[in-house]
């Protein structure tokens, strides 16, 4: 999954790069570029490439804005998560957030913030 979201990102025109050390991923706007820290597992890689591309697609400017980090938080967990395998692996293993996260393939905060997005659905 990690190498189709470089694939999406690179023909979306944006390079996506590696470092060591500091931030998990930043999105550099004036380079078109995802940087990731090497070195994480394969669910931090896998959303915080889908957060910066959430801050690509809406060409945030750099730094930590408020509404910007959510709505990048959205787009991962919109991205990510798809609403049948929600629901068939939370009927299968129960509603523990970090079960349902490692089965999905993402982390807790990804998971959490797609639940948010679809409390409505869920309850019903």
């Amino acid at each position: 999954m990690i190498d189709e979201l470089i694939a999406t990102a690179e023909k979306r025109g944006y390079r996506v790069r590696w470092h060591i050390e500091g931030p998990k991923a930043a999105w550099i706007p004036d380079r078109r570029a995802i940087t990731l820290r090497h070195g994480m597992d394969d669910a931090q890689t896998l959303c915080s490439l889908a957060h910066e591309l959430g801050h690509a697609h809406y060409n945030d400017p750099p730094g930590h804005y408020g509404a910007h980090e959510l709505r990048a938080d959205r787009f991962a967990a919109k991205l990510l998560i798809n609403p049948d395998d929600y629901r068939i692996i939370e009927h299968t293993y129960g509603p523990h957030p970090a079960r349902l996260a490692h089965e999905l393939g993402v982390t807790v905060k990804v998971l959490k913030t797609w639940q948010t997005l679809h409390k409505k659905e869920l309850a019903s």
